[in-house]
């Protein structure tokens, strides 16, 4: 497993002595030998994106994941910022370093006694050997900070070195500090031991192009729901023998391979440049021979070329020069024609080792015993079948080029570079399987990639320095009219207690969502499925969240209560006082948020068995309402309706009482029979107030209080919604709108829920047993593309600046999905 741990980062890094003084404490501490580095830039949020992420989320089998996530250290420590090294101990096996500002409670054990603690002494230090969950890991700390190892000898090592200091390299110094603070984390990999990392974790195989490719390179991660982005530079190191010097004193050019490469190809590779002497010269340095020693055969063409490329077949290679001036190169190649195929001539070339002679190691062990010409294209292979392929789909247009999933993934990287690699992910996944160690290679094979097309790294040189981009993300089809998408999804640590709802952002003037989990986590997520924050509150929420703006400057707090809570959390989920505020006698309905006249002064009102309290938007008490207590409990929260320019506050008792308050708690309408309530809350629906009973029946109580019954057949456990002009209900699979009714699929249901967006009217409901939400309009009508995946009744409103709504809705069940309805 230690040697699977760092693959991802190995081929992050391929598709991708002097010291100085110190100057940062974390970094002075960690193994000499380190030759991967992460740096953590905040934990949770860099756990909480990795977790969020499709690719890594449908790949739980693979050692790496497993690996990471079962890394005890993280899971002890509380340390925001934080490095993770991996240093090699032993011929192959690799052993991490964590270092991070010293945490009291890694090293104690914990008031459950998950984690035992056994102590060593070593050269007048303390190591604690930490086990927890069956691992182990070493720790010591030194001064301010403290170090962890999966490996006692490097926890020794570390005391070591405190007493006798070995300065930083000074290239790995410049890296990490340029390395950025904004993303979660960034990666640090020695760009001099890629080959050795790769070798040891691939034991199958030798990539010698990757021998000495740079000094150490720095790449900050920015990982997404359906997309990984490394940004970061490489440190050109020895002068020119490095890869990337290579292309030193060089402007890079635009890479034009795509367009001669197929769609079936595995991917590419491509060189560019300006000056063929100048990059003659610098490789006679990285050959280690003198300029005059290298070939002169193929100045003339090469001098002519801006592009050198190799396509990666199934079966054999392909060599790409993109030429200047083709007509002038074809002459001095002087091949004879040998072939035909599709009115395009094929050439045999005689002298098939000199690109490997010249160009090596960008071009290595190349037979180039044949080539055509296409546009600006000189295209040389070992065989004519391979040829003819490449021919193929070229008239074909079955290119690279040409895929939309290759367009999106290159969109926002520049058009010149001086290396360019592509490489299919179906084929990076064949590549591990069949070189790593027998027991993982079952776990790649079996990867999950679907929708992920294609990686692309990309290097452009600079001076003593090149940029370095590396994507991975998944393709998605634009989405047509009425159609539906997923845009983001969020997996919580927890299963999903709470349906998710819709809250206002008013820094983005959108709208995120909010959820509770069952450890009783609070999350803020964004619309793009990345969790802000979560918080934890001491017991269920009772209903759901809601806001107010207490200090009515436009920003808005998430207002919610538990049996024994009044919360009121702002955008950064800190309490705002005078909140939390606890009850000693238990809440027994969600909160009802009153706000009479729209000019945010809040009534919060409260239940209690049978006793309701009022208070303001500070929490406290409003005296001036008199009402304290029904004669049996509340069976519902109570309700605010306004009709015409009075408003009216209804109660619903257990003994079938219908209590309606004016605004300071006086009886307002005296209703003169019991009533039969059913599950449903109180609307006002042709200016009356309206429920149903649990016969079935539709009761409306007019301002006099007499009530009048209509028999709408429904099933005792009937729901319904309405608004003055709307009335909705749903009965057994019978769901009816504005009197129009239709039949579902039998299923289990949510309670349907009434929308009121940009003067439309949505209607959604649920099928919690098949999974599937409906979204219909105020004609009955079910919106194109739906039922769509969803397990919970979906919140509905305009999460973006676009014309397009959103939902969110429950999804696996620790999962949150975010749907746009294009």
């Amino acid at each position: 497993m230690k040697k699977i741990a760092a693959v991802l980062l190995i081929f992050i890094a391929i598709s991708c002595e002097d010291t100085s003084k110190k100057s940062n404490s974390l970094l002075d501490h960690i193994p000499r030998d380190t030759q991967i580095i992460i740096k953590i830039n905040d934990l949770e949020g860099a756990a909480s994106k990795l977790r969020d992420n499709n690719f890594i989320k449908n790949n739980n089998q693979i050692a790496f994941v497993e690996y990471f996530k079962n890394l005890s250290i993280l899971d002890q420590t509380h340390q925001t910022e934080s490095i993770l090294c991996f240093s090699p101990l032993g011929k192959n096996d690799y052993e991490y370093t964590y270092i991070s500002k010293f945490d009291p409670a890694v090293i104690n054990t914990d008031s459950l006694n998950t984690k035992q603690i056994e102590t060593i002494n070593y050269s007048e230090n303390t190591i604690y050997k930490v086990t927890s969950k069956g691992k182990s890991f070493f720790a010591t700390r030194q001064d301010s900070l403290l170090i962890a190892s999966s490996s006692q000898l490097l926890i020794e090592n570390a005391i070591r070195m405190q007493a006798a200091p070995i300065p930083i390299d000074k290239d790995l110094q410049k890296v990490y500090e340029v390395s950025g603070t904004e993303n979660t984390l960034s990666v640090l990999v020695n760009g001099k031991k890629l080959q050795n990392i790769h070798n040891a974790l691939l034991p199958n195989t030798d990539l010698e192009s990757l021998q000495n490719f740079s000094g150490w390179i720095s790449a900050d991660a920015t990982i997404g729901q359906d997309a990984m982005y490394l940004d970061g530079i490489a440190i050109e190191k020895d002068s020119l023998s490095s890869t990337i010097g290579i292309f030193d004193n060089t402007i890079a050019q635009e890479n034009e391979i795509s367009k001669v490469t197929p769609v079936t190809a595995k991917g590419f590779i491509s060189y560019t440049y300006d000056d063929f002497d100048i990059l003659k010269k610098n490789l006679s340095v990285a050959q280690d021979r003198e300029l005059e020693d290298i070939p002169g055969d193929l100045d003339d063409i090469l001098s002519g070329v801006s592009e050198i490329g190799m396509i990666f077949l199934e079966k054999e290679n392909i060599l790409v020069l993109n030429s200047l001036n083709p007509e002038t190169a074809q002459e001095s190649l002087a091949g004879d024609k040998i072939d035909t195929y599709r009115n395009i001539p094929i050439y045999s070339y005689k002298s098939s080792s000199a690109f490997s002679q010249i160009l090596t190691p960008l071009v290595n062990d190349f037979d180039a015993k044949f080539y055509f010409v296409r546009d600006d294209f000189i295209i040389f292979g070992s065989s004519t079948a391979a040829l003819k392929d490449i021919i193929a789909n070229i008239l074909n247009q079955t290119l690279l080029y040409d895929q939309e999933y290759y367009k999106a993934t290159v969109k926002d990287l520049s058009d010149e570079s001086s290396i360019l690699i592509a490489g299919t992910i179906k084929n990076i996944k064949e590549y591990i399987s069949e070189n790593v160690e027998e027991e993982y290679s079952s776990q790649w094979e079996a990867l999950k990639d679907k929708g992920y097309q294609v990686g692309i790294v990309q290097i452009i040189k600079e001076n003593d320095f090149a940029h370095v981009h590396s994507i991975l993300q998944k393709s998605r089809a634009k989405g047509a009219a009425t159609s539906v998408t997923q845009t983001a999804s969020t997996t919580l640590e927890n299963k999903v207690l709470t349906r998710p709802v819709l809250v206002k952002n008013h820094r983005t003037k959108g709208m995120d969502v909010a959820v509770q989990d069952i450890e009783n986590n609070v999350y803020l997520i964004s619309d793009k499925g990345a969790i802000f924050w979560k918080k934890q509150v001491d017991g269920e929420i009772l209903g759901d969240i809601q806001q107010i703006d207490i200090y009515k400057n436009g920003r808005y707090q998430l207002l919610f209560n538990t049996a024994n809570t009044l919360y009121l959390v702002d955008r950064d989920g800190k309490d705002v006082k005078p909140y939390p505020k606890t009850f000693e006698k238990p809440i027994t309905q969600p909160l009802a948020l009153f706000d009479y006249d729209k000019s945010k002064r809040y009534r919060i009102v409260i239940t209690q068995g049978n006793e309701i309290k009022m208070f303001d938007a500070e929490a406290k008490a409003v005296t001036g309402f008199r009402f304290k207590n029904t004669e049996t409990d509340l069976i519902l929260p109570p309700k605010h309706i306004r009709i015409g320019t009075k408003d009216y506050i209804l109660l619903s008792e257990k003994n079938g009482t219908l209590t309606i308050l004016d605004r300071i708690g006086k009886p307002r309408v005296n209703v003169k029979e019991k009533v039969d309530f059913s599950k449903n809350e109180w609307y006002q629906y042709l200016n009356k107030f309206t429920s149903t009973t649990k016969s079935g029946k539709l009761i409306q109580v007019q301002n006099d209080g007499n009530a009048v019954e209509q028999n709408l057949s429904l099933h005792e456990d009937n729901r319904m919604v309405a608004t003055n002009k709307t009335l909705v209900t749903f009965s057994e699979n019978k769901l009816t709108i504005k009197g129009k009714t239709l039949e579902l699929d039998f299923g289990v249901y949510t309670e349907p829920k009434l929308y009121f967006i940009n003067n439309k009217i949505y209607i959604t409901i649920t099928d919690i047993q098949a999974k599937k939400v409906y979204l219909y309009d105020s004609n009955a009508e079910l919106f194109p593309n739906f039922p769509v995946y969803g397990n919970s009744v979906l919140s509905l409103g305009n999460m973006d600046k676009d014309p397009n709504l959103e939902f969110v809705v429950q999804g696996e069940e620790n999962g949150v999905l975010i749907y746009q309805i294009n």
